[in-house]
């Protein structure tokens, strides 16, 4: 779902080299991300932030061009030179010295660059192909912060000239918030190694999360036209206690709203839910 809304967000805004859909690496989230980069979907962006422990570049390159996807190093334009990957990704400096440099280096690079929490640029940005800005919304990552939330994000979209990419807290179900702010697109670790795919079914539809693990799914069978009975959650017992099937209903909430359908809370995990988040109830409830 996340490859759709990154494409609608791409639709209607400004033109940018980076993809729309952006993984972040995370050694401290991410223990793997080789596996990960085989079940991403082509033509997303990697940015491969190692941390001084770069062993998997060389494999990651491979994978991305076999799948048509973006390579971008994490601070390291010399790694990113010796695997000839796509680019760089700088942390954040207000004097934009790193982008500068190497963008007279590499003027085929893309290169993007962790954008500024507070203060003001003291370099003009035309070296960047983009800016990634974080956190947007509530985040697990240690390092996330507060979020600035949506309104701050969609008034550095318009003020900045140069394309924005929220990162922090996107997953199925914010994601589709980020409709109309003016940003390029998006990126994530967590939405993406656990993005929610929907899939039409015999009775209705159904919001699936596919792990090594195996399938967390909740199911819709249809009653009439735009009503839809939420009759089913499963989560793997592996895979309990990580909010995977808030992750499910948040995307099954946000599917509603855009498409606009109603639910019955049939399951007793969405009538909890329901109760929980009683706007959520009235916004698509029957």
């Amino acid at each position: 779902m996340l490859a759709r809304v990154a494409a609608e967000l791409r639709e209607n805004s400004a033109a940018c080299r980076l993809s729309p859909l952006v993984f972040m690496t995370d050694p401290a989230r991410v223990a793997d991300p080789v596996s990960i980069a085989r079940r991403l979907p082509e033509g997303c962006a990697i940015i491969y932030r190692h941390f001084g422990d770069p062993k998997h570049a060389k494999t990651l390159r491979e994978i991305t061009r076999t799948r048509h996807q973006q390579l971008l190093i994490g601070n390291d334009p010399n790694l990113a030179e010796a695997i000839d990957a796509d680019g760089v990704h700088f942390p954040r400096d207000a004097d934009l010295a790193g982008p500068i440099t190497w963008r007279a280096k590499h003027p085929d690079w893309i290169i993007t660059m962790a954008g500024l929490k507070t203060g003001e640029y003291h370099a003009p940005l035309h070296s960047l192909d983009a800016l990634i800005l974080s956190s947007v919304f509530p985040s697990r990552s240690p390092s996330a912060g507060e979020p600035i939330g949506v309104t701050a994000l969609k008034s550095r979209a318009a003020r900045l000239p140069v394309p924005i990419i929220a990162l922090g807290g996107i997953d199925a179900g914010t994601a589709p918030i980020l409709r109309g702010t003016g940003v390029t697109g998006l990126a994530a670790i967590g939405g993406l190694i656990m993005d929610v795919q929907k899939e039409q079914t015999q009775t209705g539809h159904r919001f699936v999360i596919t792990t090594e693990a195996g399938e967390a799914e909740l199911t819709l069978a249809k009653v009439k036209d735009d009503v839809f009975n939420a009759d089913h959650t499963f989560t793997p017992t592996a895979l309990r206690g990580q909010g995977v099937a808030g992750k499910l209903y948040a995307a099954m909430v946000a599917d509603a709203k855009t498409e606009g359908y109603k639910i019955i809370p049939g399951c007793p995990y969405i009538e909890v839910k329901f109760k929980r988040h009683p706007d959520d109830r009235a916004a698509v409830g029957v």
